[in-house]
């Protein structure tokens, strides 16, 4: 199936309820009004899409992209009953206030490909899984909305995925995360794209009072690609924690963003992401706690640690505190570097090769996020990446 120019012919061709042509519809509204990404754009001045052409990506995707495993309630949104569907559609409603000028989450808004709604379970030892690949096609939009158990432990694993090859694809994504009150979702995300990849993911999670919400993010591979993750804490007594890892190489480039939006008192939050580059590989960190004014007792930090193996690599850290309250506690650190010659020497002078030595402090570097992954099978996958792409060939 080709994706159309119009959308209402694209709309068309679906045959879906009419509360979700709307909802397109809508959101296609906003979409017309918001400026393109470019460098006038505070979040996109970093990222050049200079041979970005939209019009290129017409082949969508079948369905049998998108793959669910594990013990979750999973459905598309146009099987949902009718009452069903337009509850789940109010719960996009802040998501798409959030983006109301973002051009890419809205194209995904008006536009998705493959849309599903997710009902987690109370089995905390349960990993149910979200599988988005881009193959027969080079166009994938997914939309997935996730509701974590109320009052209980919830895991939930999503996963990109996409070969290299001679023509470049587009995966363009919106995943929409909801933590009731009392719930405990632990969130993991994984990203292994082949060098013809643009990718562009927003991810907007909202927690509801007394409510602990856990994000581990690895991302590694593509050929350009910008990524959101956001959280609006709108309930008391929250805890949030946001860990990622980006082992880059080559050319590859990606600029990850991630925002804490403090709405109400009496919260924790904190952010830990670490990035390995290699060759001529460019990563871009940006991190933002935001509190205002009104919001009372709450301690928010946000650390971003670079390790840089070769001259030619580039790693930027842009942390961003937007501070309004004044019985707050907030910290932020960034470090850039390469691997410490004092380190090696001290290695060497046990015997240890260099080869093995720059190993073991690539691993100790990463470890730490590695380890706050829920999955044994998923750390240990981790470890073998990284292995290989930051000390192999």
């Amino acid at each position: 199936m080709l994706l159309a120019e119009s959308i209402s012919e694209y709309i068309k061709e679906k045959k879906e309820p009419s509360i979700l042509t709307e909802f397109r519809t809508n959101a296609e509204k906003f979409l017309n009004e918001a400026i393109f990404p470019d460098s006038s754009l505070e979040s996109w001045r970093k990222i050049s899409l200079s041979n970005f052409k939209i019009s290129e990506y017409t082949k969508v995707c079948p369905d049998s992209s998108v793959t669910v495993s594990g013990n979750a309630k999973v459905t598309k949104l146009q099987d949902l009953p009718p009452e069903k569907l337009s509850e789940v559609l109010k719960k996009l409603e802040p998501a798409v206030s959030f983006y109301s000028k973002e051009w890419f989450p809205l194209f995904v808004f008006s536009r998705f490909t493959h849309a599903y709604y997710v009902q987690l379970g109370s089995d905390p030892s349960s990993f149910p899984e979200i599988k988005v690949e881009c193959k027969d096609g080079n166009i994938i939009l997914p939309l997935l909305i996730v509701d974590a158990f109320p009052g209980a432990k919830s895991n939930f694993l999503e996963r990109w995925e996409s070969p290299s090859q001679k023509d470049l694809v587009l995966m363009s994504g919106v995943t929409i995360l909801l933590t009731p009150p009392n719930g405990d979702f632990q969130y993991s995300s994984l990203e292994n794209l082949g060098d013809s990849t643009f990718h562009f993911r927003a991810t907007y999670g909202v927690q509801e009072k007394d409510s602990k919400f856990h994000a581990s993010l690895a991302s590694w591979g593509g050929y350009k690609g910008k990524s959101f993750y956001d959280t609006n804490v709108i309930g008391k007594g929250c805890w949030t924690r946001y860990v990622g890892l980006s082992p880059l190489k080559a050319r590859e480039f990606q600029d990850t963003e991630v925002r804490i939006l403090h709405s109400e008192s009496h919260a924790q939050s904190s952010i830990l992401y670490r990035t390995v580059v290699r060759e001529k590989a460019h990563h871009v960190f940006t991190g933002n706690l935001h509190i205002p004014s009104h919001c009372k007792d709450v301690g928010a930090i946000q650390i971003n640690n670079n390790l840089l193996l070769d001259r030619t690599a580039r790693a930027e850290s842009i942390p961003k505190l937007e501070v309004f309250a004044d019985s707050v506690k907030c910290e932020h650190g960034a470090t850039v570097g390469e691997i410490d010659e004092e380190q090696l020497f001290y290695l060497a002078s046990r015997g240890i090769s260099e080869e093995e030595a720059r190993k073991m402090i690539v691993e100790g570097f990463l470890n730490e996020v590695v380890r706050e992954f829920p999955s044994e099978t998923v750390r240990e996958e981790l470890s073998s990446m990284i292995e290989s792409r930051m000390l192999g060939e």
